[in-house]
């Protein structure tokens, strides 16, 4: 695992686009398929590498897994679709959790996406609320606020 830069931007949007596009599209509508896209676009990557702890799985010089902590909220946590259920997703997370009681974070929160909830809920995390984002054409984007109480790590 590595720390990202402002550079690995470009190369964390392809790995995120290219998860979002092959594991939401059968639970999601189209419209929410391109805002979430559209929420992980380049400046946004680029602000939570300048300010929180993004972390970058790699293979070689290929990026497959990324996570970033900002306060306490781990957010972009995606790891490419041929290399998912390995365990990836749950190094990245514990790297994240393991950051955050450095800094003091007690109680850890995120936005789950349908595709991403049992994930979260494997690894402790408990759900808050169920949101409803409208997004174009009527169609809204569903996903679920978690929680996870990390006093005890």
């Amino acid at each position: 695992m590595k720390i990202a830069e402002p550079q690995d931007a470009d190369s964390l949007r392809e790995l995120i686009n290219e998860t979002i596009d092959t594991c939401y599209s059968h639970v999601y509508p189209q419209e929410a398929i391109d805002y979430f896209k559209d929420y992980h676009n380049r400046l946004n990557i680029v602000k939570d590498i300048l300010e929180g702890y993004c972390l970058i799985l790699t293979s070689g010089e290929e990026f497959i897994g990324t996570g970033t902590l900002l306060g306490s909220n781990a957010r972009r946590v995606f790891v490419k679709p041929k290399y998912q259920k390995m365990g990836l997703g749950k190094r990245i997370m514990h790297r994240l959790e393991e950051k955050a009681v450095e800094k003091g974070v007690r109680i850890m929160d995120l936005d789950a996406s349908l595709v991403a909830y049992s994930f979260y809920r494997i690894l402790g995390y408990e759900t808050q609320t169920e949101e409803v984002t409208p997004v174009k054409n009527g169609q809204n984007l569903r996903y679920y606020k978690m929680v996870k109480n990390l006093g005890d790590k």
